[in-house]
C-alpha cells in the first residue's frame, strides 16, 4: 500500500566504453574525412549497418557508434537510439551511415522516410542530423542523402525549438490611467443609482 503514495526518483547512469577504432591515413579534422573512413569499413560489411558520427560544433568528428545491424536487405534504424551516443559525448552534430552490401547506391523509400524523421527528431533535441550517407558494399562508393533529397533537410536551416515556458509580457498600464479606468467604469452605475433615486 505504501508504494501507492510513493513516487520513485531514478538516477540515470549511461556511460560511454570505448570499442574498436578504426584508422585514417590522413588527421580527421572533418566531416568529409569521416566520411572516407566509414566508406571504407562499411564497403566491407555483408550486412546492413546503421552507423552515426557524432560531431562537435566545428563538424569535426568526436567518436562514431553502430546502432544497429540488420541483414543482406535491411536493418532497423530505431530513432530513439540514434542521439544516445550524441548525447553522452556532448556532441552538437550527428552524421548517419548505412551500408547497402548489394552495390546499390539508390536510396530506397524506408531510407527516405527513415531519414525525414531523424532530421525531424535532432530538430526537436537540438542536435542537427547533416547528412545521411549510404555506402555501395564492395566498391565503398557512397552518396548523400543531403545531395539527392534536399527537401529532407529543411529542418536542418531552421533554428531548433528552446522549450522555455514563458508567459506573454502583460502590458504595463500606469497607476493613473488604472484609476481613470475603474472611474470611468464606476460612473455608469452611479449615474443609474442616481437616476432611479430621482424617478422615485
Amino acid at each position: 500500500m505504501a508504494d501507492e503514495y510513493e513516487l520513485k526518483q531514478v538516477t540515470v547512469r549511461l556511460k560511454l566504453c570505448e570499442d574498436t577504432p578504426l584508422y585514417s591515413e590522413q588527421k580527421l579534422t572533418d566531416s568529409q574525412k569521416a566520411v572516407d573512413v566509414m566508406a571504407n569499413a562499411l564497403a566491407e560489411m555483408d550486412r546492413e549497418y546503421c552507423c552515426v558520427v557524432n560531431l562537435d560544433a566545428q563538424k569535426r568528428p568526436i567518436n562514431f557508434n553502430v546502432v544497429s545491424i540488420g541483414d543482406t536487405s535491411q536493418t532497423q534504424i530505431p530513432v530513439q537510439n540514434l542521439f544516445k551516443a550524441a548525447l553522452l559525448s556532448n556532441s552538437t552534430n550527428i552524421m548517419v551511415f548505412h551500408n547497402h552490401p548489394s552495390g546499390s547506391l539508390t536510396p530506397s523509400q524506408a531510407d527516405l522516410s527513415v531519414t525525414k524523421r531523424m532530421v525531424e527528431a535532432g530538430r526537436l533535441i537540438g542536435i542537427p542530423v547533416t547528412d545521411h550517407i549510404i555506402v555501395a558494399g564492395g566498391t565503398g562508393l557512397h552518396t548523400s542523402i543531403r545531395s539527392t533529397n534536399p527537401e529532407l533537410f529543411s529542418f536542418v536551416a531552421e533554428q531548433s525549438p528552446r522549450f522555455v515556458a514563458e508567459e506573454k509580457p502583460k502590458k504595463r498600464v500606469s497607476v493613473k490611467k488604472q484609476i481613470a479606468e475603474k472611474q470611468a467604469a464606476i460612473a455608469p452605475k452611479e449615474k443609474s443609482a442616481k437616476k432611479k433615486g430621482l424617478e422615485r
